[in-house]
């Protein structure tokens, strides 16, 4: 068994953090996923070259099968 990451981004709105708790929710049930270590970050993203938004990203590590390659 390896560790492996998947990391999410979203926006820091109350409607933002709903869509993304969705997103993971649904990934971890789709995936039969049990995480081992959740980290969460808060950045910027710049649009266009113009402004910035802020944006809450997380990772969220966990136990895969070993694939093959």
């Amino acid at each position: 068994m390896s560790m492996k990451v998947t990391t999410f981004v979203g926006k820091t709105n109350l409607e933002g953090l709903k869509h993304m708790d969705n997103q993971i929710n649904d990934w971890l049930r789709r995936n039969k996923i049990e995480p081992l270590h959740i980290k969460q970050s808060f950045g910027t993203e710049r649009h266009h070259g113009a402004s910035e938004e802020p944006v809450i990203v997380v990772s969220v590590w966990y136990h895969a099968e070993d694939e093959e390659f």
